[in-house]
């Protein structure tokens, strides 16, 4: 009896052991797949960097993932970083989902006035293999470029600095009126601007990574649109001083044209005066306005008229 006994004890032990041996077999084998079956996917607007993970080699990069790819098959452990292809925008100033809303780039004009400019950059990112590879390994991992809150974070620490730089640097050539109220000076200043800061950005960055708003992958890469809207005084009180200025003006000029008519208009009287004489001149300004009514008869008409002394009326 003990021995059978003993018998049906590692009989029902073996049983288990097989069910959670086969139980732990599955999921190895499950894992497995999980890893030899990995898959990436990328939007229309995005285009993949497809880079090594696997334990058996090295986090190298092995190919571009095109944009809107579903279900690409990578390696076990390889990893997809996605980066925007679609036009982008960095705004100082604005609203928008790449921007320092509310704020505004402070500069220093010729005659050391401050003055607050609001800037917007237009761009998209230089898809070029080589270049953009090079740009997520020294930019984009570094900031986390990748994602959306990285991508915002590399655009305030490379963007913003430059384009600081850029103004600021420009701003010195001018008055402060100047970039305020004359069109042509405030093009030059951004055309100024746009060129310094097309020198500075690739520098900072180690690279021509970003190009114009109408690069699509197989054009000309371009230059970026950089655009600045009217330097405005952050002393307001020295917009109203010009305003001042400039009614003060108008009303000069308007008084200027006002004694250039009455000199014209005397200098009329003058002459009819020195040619008419002053009672023939009275006479003539007497007809004209209606204070004395007349009638051209011609010769021969039977029509009598009463003599008397002709008198000018007074000016009433």
């Amino acid at each position: 009896m003990a021995k059978l006994g003993t018998t049906a004890v590692k009989s029902g032990g073996g049983v288990k052991g097989k069910l959670i041996g086969g139980g732990i077999v599955t999921v190895i084998v499950i894992i497995v797949l999980f890893n030899i079956f990995n898959f990436a996917d990328t939007d229309a607007n995005k285009i993949g960097l497809h880079y090594g993970g696997g334990v058996v080699e090295d986090k190298k990069f092995k190919s571009i993932v095109p944009p809107g790819s579903t279900n690409k098959l990578i390696g076990p452990g390889d990893e997809v970083y996605a980066y925007p292809i679609d036009q982008r925008s960095y705004i100082i100033g604005g609203a928008g989902a790449d921007t320092d809303a509310g704020d505004e780039v402070t500069v220093v004009s010729k005659d050391n006035v401050r003055l607050g400019v609001r800037v917007q950059v237009y761009f998209t990112l230089n898809r070029t293999e080589d270049t953009i590879k090079s740009f997520h390994e020294r930019i984009g991992l570094k900031t986390d470029a990748y994602t959306d809150r990285g991508w915002n974070d590399m655009l305030q620490s490379y963007f913003r600095p430059q384009i600081d730089r850029a103004l600021s640097a420009v701003a010195t050539n001018y008055v402060w009126a100047e970039l305020y109220n004359n069109e042509a000076k405030k093009a030059e200043f951004q055309t100024a601007a746009s060129k310094e800061f097309t020198r500075l950005l690739p520098a900072a960055v180690g690279g021509d990574y970003f190009c114009g708003p109408a690069y699509n992958g197989n054009n000309g890469c371009g230059e970026l649109s950089f655009t600045v809207q009217k330097p405005t005084p952050l002393d307001k009180g020295i917009i109203d001083g010009l305003e001042a200025k400039q009614r003060a003006e108008l009303a000069k000029a308007t008084q200027e044209q006002t004694n250039q008519r009455v000199n014209v208009e005397l200098q009329s009287v003058k002459q009819q005066v020195a040619m008419l004489g002053a009672q023939g001149y009275l006479l003539k300004t007497a007809i004209e306005s209606g204070k004395i009514q007349f009638m051209v008869i011609p010769q021969g008409t039977p029509v009598s008229v009463p003599t008397g002394t002709a008198t000018v009326p007074a000016d009433r």
